[in-house]
């Protein structure tokens, strides 16, 4: 099921909207075919990846505060930040080292 599709399921009241991390993975899973090769793929799941672990230093430094919330009665959470990088890091290992 397309991204797209999930939340036209979840409007018609199927299923529970997916979370942050689910709708940013969907996003790079989307992008990673596009790229020319796994060496690009690497380098753009690597620079994903230092930039979540920053961004995660920092909301956990800042206790939230360093990340905008655009729903107020569902603010971020470092789960949030756990899951993307997991899910990353799953994508990077899965293609392996550099050749």
């Amino acid at each position: 099921m397309t991204p797209k599709q999930q939340g036209q399921a979840w409007t018609r009241g199927i299923h529970h909207p997916p979370d942050r991390a689910t709708r940013f993975i969907a996003r790079v899973d989307a992008h990673l075919p596009t790229l020319a090769d796994d060496g690009e793929r690497r380098a753009f799941l690597d620079h994903q990846l230092d930039g979540w672990e920053h961004r995660c230093a920092c909301f956990i430094a800042t206790e939230g505060a360093s990340e905008f919330t655009r729903n107020r009665a569902d603010p971020p959470q470092a789960t949030d930040f756990l899951l993307t990088i997991t899910s990353l890091a799953a994508r990077r290992v899965a293609l392996g080292r550099d050749a």
